[in-house]
């Protein structure tokens, strides 16, 4: 553990996370902001991750290690309960992501510099084998997030564009509103339900610039590549959420954050489910998007023959 009193605990779960920490490690470690402590919980992970975790000897690290898969949301509960009393903020981190170096200076000069922000986030570049996309098109743009239930509704309707992986916390914000991350959805959508629900008590800041690169390569096997149970996930998250907050989310909010859904949704059916999906959808909702997709991807299926 350092010497001084952190202002900053960063957070990192891990689940058998081997081919890519190190390089997450490096990134965190030569962070220019250099006052925080890195908490690294290792969540019942049965390759090499712990060991590459103890194999880097800065003392601003602590690494625990939880016997069985506790899961996302209750690993990351308890790397936020363990941290430092004197830390003002938690920034959160992820296995597979590398940050910039500036990422922890920029935000805690927000943090310092607006007092009413409870959570400060940025833009993240989704680097793919074949493409490197910024994301999200809002902050890209130049704008900046709606407040309060106008966030709630905007998050809601087209998903979450808050980035999650490099997310930093008002402590105080998230301890006095009793705030945590949730079990309910099998590791996906946490962070969606956490900023859905932080968006109520809290004003959300995003900093117009790159603050970390998303490993989303072929070779990269995380959960989030189990694309049925996330949609299956995300669909059961708009019906809690309509039926916790119906003074908020209206029956035409929930039509349409559903219509967004199975929009993304739509890429991966099989050629068959795609165009039958998509004139399914235009007969539901009179959206000329669904005929144009079948259009396009009837196209690019023609150019591989």
């Amino acid at each position: 553990m350092v010497d001084k009193k952190p202002l900053v605990t960063i957070i990192l779960p891990v689940y058998n996370g081997e081919s890519t920490l190190k390089t997450t490690l490096e990134s965190l470690l030569n962070q220019t902001y250099t006052n925080f402590e890195l908490l690294i919980g290792i969540d019942g992970s049965k390759d090499r991750s712990k060991a590459i975790a103890e194999s880097f000897k800065d003392p601003r690290i602590t690494v625990t290690e939880n016997p069985v898969n506790l899961g996302l949301g209750p690993n990351t509960n308890k790397l936020i309960a363990s941290a430092s009393p004197e830390s003002a903020f938690i920034a959160m981190a992820e296995q597979d992501d590398v940050y910039v170096s500036e990422r922890i200076e920029w935000q805690v000069a927000v943090m310092q510099q607006y007092p009413k922000v409870g959570l400060v986030s940025g833009i993240a570049e989704f680097v793919s084998d074949h493409r490197r996309v910024l994301f999200p098109g809002l902050l890209v743009n130049g704008k900046q997030f709606p407040q309060g239930e106008a966030l709630f509704k905007f998050l809601y309707i087209n998903q979450l564009k808050v980035v999650n992986t490099c997310m930093m916390l008002r402590k105080s914000v998230h301890t006095g509103n009793h705030l945590t991350f949730t079990n309910r959805y099998p590791n996906m959508n946490v962070d969606w339900d956490y900023v859905l629900r932080f968006a109520l008590v809290s004003q959300v800041y995003g900093i117009p610039r790159k603050l970390v690169a998303i490993n989303r390569k072929v070779a990269n096997q995380s959960v989030t590549t189990n694309k049925a149970l996330q949609h299956k996930t995300t669909r059961k998250l708009l019906k809690d959420f309509r039926d916790e907050f119906p003074n908020i989310v209206t029956r035409q909010d929930y039509k349409k954050a559903l219509k967004m859904h199975r929009k993304i949704e739509l890429g991966h059916h099989s050629k068959f489910g795609i165009i039958a999906y998509s004139i399914y959808y235009y007969l539901l909702y009179f959206d000329g998007y669904f005929l144009n997709y079948i259009q396009l991807k009837i196209k690019n299926w023609i150019k591989t023959l």
